[in-house]
C-alpha cells in the first residue's frame, strides 16, 4: 500500500452519510417489526379450549355457556370433572399419556402430566388467552384455544 493511500485512509471518517442513513433504516425496520408481531397479540380471554392428536380433533370445552360444556369427540379421550375443573386425559396410543388439567374459575388449561422423553410439554404456560397453545411433539398432542383464528393468529380486527 502506498503511502498517499494510507494518509487517505487515515483522513476518512469511519462512517459516511451513506452508511448512517442505511442503518437508521435498518434500525426503524426492525423496531417497526417488532412492534407489529409484540404489540399487536390477541390478549382476548379464551371462550374455550380444543385437543387434537395429530392434527384430528378429540376434545372440545366452552366456557361460554351458563354450564360449561366439555364434549369428547374420540375414545382416546378420558375426562374426569368437579367443581374446580375438568381433568382430560388424553391417549394417543397405549404407551403416550397426557394429562390437561382446565381451571373452570380461571379459564385457563394446562398440561400436568405427559409421560413423553423430557415432559417439555408440561413446561409450556396456561393458555389464559387466544394467542397461547401447548403442544406435545412426540406424541403429536395440540392444545390450543377454541377461537383461535389461525389465518389471523396475532393481529386483533
Amino acid at each position: 500500500m502506498s503511502l498517499k493511500k494510507i494518509e487517505q485512509v487515515k483522513q476518512d471518517r469511519g462512517f459516511k452519510l451513506f452508511d448512517l442513513i442505511i442503518y437508521g433504516l435498518v434500525l426503524l425496520a426492525v423496531a417497526a417489526l417488532f412492534i407489529a408481531v409484540f404489540a399487536t397479540r390477541d390478549k382476548s380471554p379464551v371462550t374455550g379450549i380444543k385437543i387434537y392428536i395429530r392434527a384430528e380433533a378429540v376434545f372440545e370445552y366452552s366456557f361460554g355457556s351458563a354450564v360449561p360444556s366439555g364434549e369428547t369427540l374420540d375414545k382416546r379421550v378420558e375426562t374426569k370433572e368437579d367443581e374446580n375443573g375438568v381433568t382430560v386425559t388424553v391417549r394417543a396410543d397405549e404407551k403416550h399419556l397426557n394429562v390437561i388439567y382446565i381451571d373452570k374459575a380461571k379459564k385457563t388449561a394446562k398440561m400436568v402430566e405427559a409421560n413423553c422423553n423430557g415432559g417439555q410439554c408440561k413446561y409450556f404456560p396456561a393458555i389464559d388467552d387466544n394467542n397461547k397453545y401447548i403442544y406435545c411433539d412426540p406424541h403429536g398432542v395440540k392444545v390450543e384455544p377454541l377461537s383461535r383464528d389461525w389465518d389471523n393468529p396475532n393481529i386483533i380486527i
